[in-house]
C-alpha cells in the first residue's frame, strides 16, 4: 500500500477512493462522474455497467460520490504528490459517463476541462493530464487542449459499422459512427496523432449474439479499424472485454472472447505498428516484457522497448 492511501481528507474521505492509481502506481485515475447520460437499455452501452453499478452502491449504503468535487481532487492529489517521494505517479486521467446535457451547469468538455485546468494551474507539469470522452467536436476539443489536457482518449469501442449500432446505441443515436471517427481524425490536428489515443474494447466484437462467430472474421475486422487509423498516425490502444454480469453482453458471454483471439489481437496488433512505422503510444510507461505497467490490457508487454 503506497504512504499516501494512509492519509485522508480533511472531510474524511480517503485518497483511494477520491484519486486511486493503478498501474503499480504510474496512474491516477479520477473518475469524477459516476454516471452516464447515455442512460438505459436505448442507449447504454451493451459492454458496460457504470449506471448499475452506482444504483449497486447507493442500495447498499456505499460511499460513491456522483460528481467528485474539484477541491477534493486537488487535497487528494496534493497528499499522493505529498507521499509520493519515488515519483511513481505519471500521469492522471479524467474519466466518468458521457455528458449528452449538462453536469454542474457545463457541457462535457468544460466539466472534465474544469478538473484539468485546476490541476495544471496547482502542479503545473506534474503528471501527463489524460482524459477519457466522447469524440467531440474539434472547437470542444480545443478546450481540451487549452485546459491542459495533453492527451485525448475518444474511444471507439468496437470498430464493425453494423456492431457499433448495436453494442453503441447511444453514441450512434447523439453522434454516429462515421462522425465519431471524423471527430478523431480532426482531434489528431489539435492535440498531434501521437497523442490522440482512442480505445476499443478487445472480444466484445465476438459477443453473441450479434457479434463475429469466428475468430478469424472479429481479427479481420479489428484490424481493418487499426490500419484506418494507424496509417493516419493515430495509435489505438485496447482493454480486454470484462463481461460485466449487470450487462446484456455480460449476461450472455461470462466467459468473453477466447484465448485464441486475444492471441491473435496482439500479433495483429504489434503487425499493424510494425507496418504503418510507429511508436508504442504515450502515456502508459515502459514497454516491453517485465517492464510494462498498463494493467488491463497486454499489448505494452509485447511491444518492443
Amino acid at each position: 500500500m503506497p504512504e499516501y492511501y494512509r492519509h485522508s481528507l480533511a472531510n474524511g474521505k480517503t485518497v483511494m477512493e477520491t484519486a486511486p492509481t493503478i498501474q503499480w502506481g504510474y496512474l491516477i485515475y479520477l473518475t469524477v462522474l459516476r454516471l452516464c447520460q447515455y442512460f438505459g437499455a436505448k442507449e447504454e452501452c451493451r459492454f458496460c455497467d457504470i449506471n448499475h453499478n452506482w444504483r449497486q452502491h447507493k442500495q447498499e449504503g456505499r460511499p460513491y460520490t456522483g460528481v467528485k468535487p474539484v477541491e477534493d481532487v486537488l487535497e487528494a492529489l496534493a497528499l499522493i504528490d505529498l507521499y509520493d517521494v519515488d515519483r511513481a505517479s505519471h500521469a492522471y486521467t479524467l474519466t466518468g459517463g458521457s455528458v449528452t446535457s449538462r453536469v454542474d451547469g457545463l457541457a462535457e468538455a468544460d466539466f472534465y476541462g474544469r478538473y484539468a485546468q485546476a490541476i495544471e494551474e496547482r502542479f503545473p507539469g506534474r503528471w501527463i493530464g489524460k482524459v477519457v470522452a466522447q469524440a467531440l467536436p474539434r472547437a470542444e476539443v480545443q478546450r481540451y487542449k487549452d485546459y491542459g489536457i495533453s492527451i485525448y482518449h475518444p474511444n471507439y469501442e468496437v470498430w464493425d459499422e453494423r456492431l457499433f449500432s448495436i453494442i453503441c446505441p447511444g453514441k450512434e443515436r447523439y453522434v454516429g459512427r462515421s462522425e465519431w471517427h471524423r471527430r478523431i481524425l480532426d482531434a489528431a490536428e489539435v492535440f498531434g496523432p501521437s497523442h490522440v489515443i482512442p480505445n476499443f474494447v478487445a472480444g466484445v466484437e465476438m459477443a453473441k449474439p450479434f457479434g463475429f462467430a469466428s475468430v478469424d472474421d472479429a481479427i479481420a475486422s479489428t484490424t481493418e479499424g487499426l490500419d484506418y487509423f494507424m496509417s493516419r498516425g493515430i495509435t489505438p490502444r485496447f482493454t480486454t472485454w470484462c463481461p460485466e454480469p449487470a450487462t446484456p453482453l455480460g449476461r450472455d458471454n461470462p466467459e468473453g472472447a477466447p484465448l485464441e483471439y486475444h492471441i491473435r489481437l496482439l500479433e495483429a496488433y504489434r503487425g499493424a505498428l510494425d507496418r504503418h512505422g510507429l511508436e508504442p503510444p504515450p502515456g502508459y510507461g515502459p514497454p516491453g516484457p517485465g517492464n510494462a505497467v498498463f494493467s488491463v490490457s497486454s499489448f505494452m508487454d509485447t511491444l518492443t522497448p
